[in-house]
């Protein structure tokens, strides 16, 4: 498995517009569900195409994803292909952070046009030098945000060294799928509203004590957040399956927007 980690500065330089998506979670919900979700992110790569906005996806695209050498989980296949020939017909790569459901990339999502990143990327526009990230915590012991254990084990080379020997591609996806379905919390119980304010809280430390960047934009506790401080800025996405929610870099301005299915258009949120 992919553990690369770059952190390289990302320079934009060809779009002042970025879009970050985050918490998609498809192939989490039924099929009906999982086909709606699946065109509403069809389309809203269509839209941003459209309007030149760059993407950036901050984890949890899918509800699981563990690629094996030579296979790839049986979702997201249209969604897949848009992105694909979206990266062929403009020679850009969409940078895609992973989340704790969709880390295991054996390099497919490379080989159709993904510049994956596994831990955290910096982003830099002419007006801008933004963080961008998941939120479930992070390798680098200097940045004092661990990741929890569990998530440090699942993302183990070893551990999933011994998990695809011991399960083949189809058995070891419906356990993926299973384990991330009864693993969820609901976001309103008192353990999910401290690990999001721990989240909250770390960010916007960060984002007010280093001063070589100006926004932290992450994912992951599914909370829509925008938090301004002094021109500090931390921006949370929220969960686009729950409530369509996206963030919105443009005119040098960050927002929480909607995306407006039957309008096909983004909303201010």
């Amino acid at each position: 498995m992919s553990s690369t980690e770059k952190n390289s500065a990302d320079n934009v330089t060809e779009s002042s517009s970025i879009l970050f998506l985050s918490d998609v979670h498809l192939g989490g919900y039924s099929k009906t569900e999982n086909r709606k979700l699946e065109k509403d992110v069809i389309d809203l790569v269509s839209y941003c195409e459209k309007n030149d906005f760059r993407i950036i996806i901050l984890g949890d695209l899918f509800e699981y994803w563990m690629e094996y050498p030579g296979n790839i989980p049986p979702i997201g296949t249209a969604l897949l292909n848009r992105f694909q020939h979206y990266h062929r017909d403009h020679t850009r790569s969409t940078l895609y952070v992973t989340g704790n459901h969709d880390n295991w990339t054996y390099g497919y999502l490379s080989d159709i046009g993904f510049d994956i990143e596994h831990e955290y990327r910096m982003v830099r526009t002419p007006d801008c030098t933004m963080m961008v990230m998941h939120g479930d915590g992070l390798r680098d012991s200097g940045m004092n945000f661990p990741r929890p254990l569990l998530h440090r084990v699942l993302r183990n080379s070893y551990f999933v060294k011994i998990y695809q020997t011991l399960f083949p591609p189809s058995i070891g996806w419906k356990l993926m799928k299973q384990f991330s379905l009864t693993s969820k919390s609901d976001p309103n119980d008192p353990g999910s509203r401290k690990k999001r304010t721990l989240l909250d809280n770390w960010a916007q430390n960060r984002v007010t004590s280093d001063s070589s960047i100006q926004a932290i934009v992450y994912g992951h506790h599914h909370k829509p957040l925008l938090w301004n401080k002094d021109g500090n800025i931390c921006l949370n996405c929220g969960s686009f399956a729950d409530q369509r929610t996206v963030g919105l870099y443009t005119n040098r301005k960050f927002q929480i927007v909607t995306w407006n299915a039957g309008r096909n258009k983004l909303i201010p949120s």
